[in-house]
C-alpha cells in the first residue's frame, strides 16, 4: 500500500487491515515515497511486514516478496 491514497491513507487502510483480518494474518508492505521516520515508525507500530520507499527498486521488491510470502 502507499500512504497517499485518495479517500483513506495507507496508514488507516494498513491499521484497518491488521485490526479486522488477523487469520491468517494478512502480508502488508508499505511502498511509498514518505521515507520520513515518523511514517516509517508509524507504519511499523500499526503491523507492516515491510517499507520500502520509491522510487523501487524493483530487484529488491522481488526479494523482499519472495522472502516474506
Amino acid at each position: 500500500s502507499d500512504i497517499n491514497m485518495p479517500g483513506m491513507s495507507g496508514l488507516e487502510l494498513l491499521e484497518q487491515i491488521k485490526k479486522n483480518f488477523r487469520k491468517p494474518p494478512p502480508v502488508v508492505m508499505m511502498i511509498t515515497a514518505y521515507g520520513d521516520r515518523e511514517n516509517y515508525e508509524t507504519a511499523m507500530r500499526l503491523g507492516a511486514d515491510d517499507f520500502i520507499t520509491k522510487p523501487v527498486e524493483f530487484g529488491v521488491l522481488k526479494d523482499k516478496l519472495k522472502a516474506i510470502l
